[in-house]
């Protein structure tokens, strides 16, 4: 027996000003919206409702295409990349913080801090203030 959850490929076109897509083998699947940031929601509620699931118990493959062109693996490179930088500038703050933290128990004052670290001297104070309360 498996757990896999099930998915939807769903291709997205951009049509007549809207952002169209359209879950494959679903019948009715199809919605469009104004904004990129509306379509997952409304792809999710609109499978949930037509298969009688939890928006968030199945899996969507997403299909960027445009005329004859498949953009798919230039979209799927940019949100991996996108993924990767937002986890690289995570890591980066956290070691800032843990830096200033240090810094400031071994008694440097917050401008030779903001120095090092390259940040205000106002935004050290504000996050060693919170390393104190936390």
């Amino acid at each position: 027996m498996t757990n896999e959850r099930p998915y939807y490929d769903v291709v997205v076109t951009r049509e007549d000003g809207l952002w169209v897509a359209v879950v494959d083998g679903l019948p009715g699947g199809a919605t469009d919206v104004d904004r990129m940031r509306d379509l997952e929601p409304d792809v999710r509620d609109l499978i949930a409702g037509l298969r009688d699931l939890d928006p968030e118990d199945f899996e969507i493959r997403w299909h960027y295409r445009q005329g004859e062109h498949d953009l798919t693996p230039a979209v799927a490179l940019l949100q991996e990349r996108e993924q990767s930088a937002e986890e690289a500038v995570r890591k980066r703050d956290e070691a800032r913080y843990s830096a200033i933290i240090e810094m400031h128990e071994a008694g440097l004052s917050y401008r030779t801090i903001a120095d090092l670290v390259g940040i205000s001297h106002q935004r050290v104070q504000q996050l060693a203030s919170a390393g104190t309360s936390a």
